[in-house]
């Protein structure tokens, strides 16, 4: 792109801003741009047609030409990064930024046109009109196994391909017919049968059976980082074609819940099984949405006309997948649902509504107990624990930070959050515990960098220096990179239901699994079979809260701030709701 070449050659040539001139041979300029001589007159002649620059070139041997820059940079390299995202390629836009950018101020009208760029439009096809929906994310979507889902945005494209036996309705508490349309259970909860609709397809127009189901759960015992879920699973027995039943060694009576969590997402057996890593490069499931593309650049869905819960009202939905530093400009789907216009108004108008979640997250910073440190002396992790002001950290960060944290879950109690921030307290035990200053490693991903920057801020209070290691999603969850922290700030997304605190300690790749201390995982273990046998919901959430009291006693677990999903939009669209994921439903928007 030849507005490029121009910022490659200002960046190497130039001492000034625009009219800067300097002398140069042909043979500097043709290294610079990476090319032959001939064809830096090539770049050069057309430079000169667009008015960019002036080219004197030099006479005799030893004397040299003089390059003169007029273009205005700013403007070369917005209308560059824009050309890039208009193709699609969003991380080139970006990397343009990041090179050429650093000295002018161009970052902010990008980030805007961004913002106007994404979210609801018009597309023609032919003589048709059909709604889209383009948004960003910031995480590569390296897999849509539902066995090997591990965080939040994973999930909810899995969601858009495929269907559960059952979806919980965590507004109400109860159960919604999905795949089955009726089930039952013994009155231990070993056994749970299960009967299934008629007529559910695939995307490739095969109908759903009981085999696709036990082949589903049978597969997440190899290996998958969701195999926790059949941990007491004894077999699955396949009825008749539409009734499938679930054998457990010991009593579960929530397992129901189980089978409506996203790692249960039932895929076709005639699919999958003969060629796994076929099916996987673009799975099929019965879902609302059929995947069309994927790619490191971006996820686009079609609206599956043939779903049984009715047809999306959305025809495509372009999901990009932007590079993660990209999040620190904040170009953010919470701002895309707004006409332009509308975005720049007051927040009074009334064109302009607000809509949030019944849920959120708690981030949290959870010790590596399984690594050496000062950090394995509890009262050096107790001196951490008082010196984080929480109340000052939901004041001075602010966004969507709303309360201190002390607990996993959000309830009624933590309005009554009593602040146990006490420096004169926590210096005294920092100096109890022996500590020798050695730097703390503290991992995080760019979600929470304001967060770990905010922390390491109050360590060096008492003394304790932090090294903060910003790393991607997917390079965080390696087992070779969590065990060098010694600490990792992130986030949890768990609605007030049993099931996501078991997931928090069973999964695979869960920080708080991965970094517990080894000697209580059999203690957890306990716990959570305790909880899982009891009819009465209260004492199963009595049985988990005792691990959580325990790793918050021990300070094992520094429990941060509750968050919560909203975002304001514009009132032309409809059907908006943030999900327990804290994402729109795609399924279910459509404007006026």
């Amino acid at each position: 792109m030849l507005s490029e070449q121009y910022l490659m050659l200002h960046r190497k040539l130039a001492e000034g801003a625009e009219g800067t001139s300097t002398k140069v041979t042909l043979e500097v300029i043709a290294a610079t741009l990476f090319c032959t001589e001939r064809n830096a007159k090539l770049v050069l002649r057309k430079m000169q047609e667009k008015a960019w620059i002036t080219w004197r070139a030099g006479r005799g041997r030893g004397n040299r030409s003089v390059l003169t820059f007029l273009a205005n940079r700013e403007q070369l390299l917005q209308e560059s990064a824009r050309q890039w995202a208009e193709k699609g390629e969003y991380k080139r836009a970006f990397e343009l930024l990041r090179t050429y950018g650093n000295d002018i101020r161009t970052n902010e009208s990008f980030v805007e046109w961004m913002n106007g760029h994404f979210g609801f439009c018009k597309e023609q096809e032919g003589e048709q009109s059909k709604d889209s929906l383009r948004l960003p994310i910031y995480r590569t979507i390296e897999s849509l196994d539902p066995a090997d889902c591990v965080y939040s945005v994973q999930s909810l494209m899995i969601e858009q391909i495929f269907d559960r036996l059952v979806n919980y309705d965590n507004e109400t508490g109860r159960y919604l017919p999905a795949i089955a349309h009726y089930w039952e259970s013994n009155d231990d909860g070993t056994e749970w049968t299960f009967h299934l609709r008629k007529g559910i397809v695939f995307h490739d127009g095969t109908e759903l059976t009981a085999d696709d189901v036990k082949y589903t759960v049978e597969r997440l015992r190899r290996g998958k980082r969701n195999g926790w879920i059949v941990r007491e699973l004894n077999r699955v027995d396949v009825v008749t074609p539409r009734i499938v039943r679930f054998m457990l060694n010991k009593p579960n009576r929530i397992f129901i819940r189980f089978l409506s969590a996203i790692c249960m997402s039932i895929i076709p057996k005639h699919l999958a099984e003969p060629d796994e890593a076929s099916y996987w490069a673009r799975p099929m499931g019965t879902g609302p949405f059929i995947l069309e593309t994927w790619s490191e650049e971006r996820l686009v869905f079609h609206a599956n006309p043939h779903y049984y819960q009715g047809r999306p009202h959305l025809d495509t939905v372009h999901i990009v997948i932007m590079p993660e530093h990209a999040i620190h400009y904040e170009v953010s789907w919470e701002n895309l649902l707004q006409d332009p216009d509308v975005r720049q108004a007051d927040n009074g108008n009334d064109e302009v509504v607000t809509i949030e979640s019944s849920e959120g997250c708690t981030s949290m910073m959870t010790w590596n107990m399984t690594k050496p440190g000062p950090h394995q002396c509890v009262l050096f992790r107790r001196a951490v624990d008082l010196v984080l002001d929480r109340q000052g950290m939901v004041r001075e960060l602010g966004e969507h930070r709303l309360f201190p944290a002390r607990s996993f879950i959000r309830d009624k109690r933590t309005l009554e959050y009593q602040e146990q921030y006490d420096l004169g307290l926590a210096q005294s035990l920092l100096e109890q515990s022996g500590y020798d200053g050695t730097p703390i490693i503290m991992g995080t991903i760019a979600n929470h960098a304001k967060d770990a920057a905010w922390i390491k801020e109050r360590c060096a209070d008492i003394g304790i220096p932090v090294i903060i290691r910003e790393e991607r999603m997917d390079t965080i969850l390696r087992p070779d990179v969590m065990k060098e922290m010694d600490c990792i700030v992130h986030a949890l997304v768990l609605p007030g239901e049993e099931v996501c605190l078991v997931e928090n300690y069973e999964q695979d790749s869960s920080f708080v699994k991965e970094l517990m201390d080894p000697g209580l995982r059999e203690w957890v273990m306990e716990c959570i079979d305790g909880a899982l046998a009891s009819p009465d919901s209260k004492d199963r959430f009595g049985q988990l809260k005792k691990i959580e009291d325990r790793l918050r006693g021990e300070a094992q677990i520094l429990f941060l701030a509750h968050t919560k999903f909203y975002a304001h939009l514009n009132a032309s669209y409809k059907g908006i709701v943030i999900n327990r994921l804290g994402w729109l439903d795609f399924k279910q928007i459509w404007r006026v």
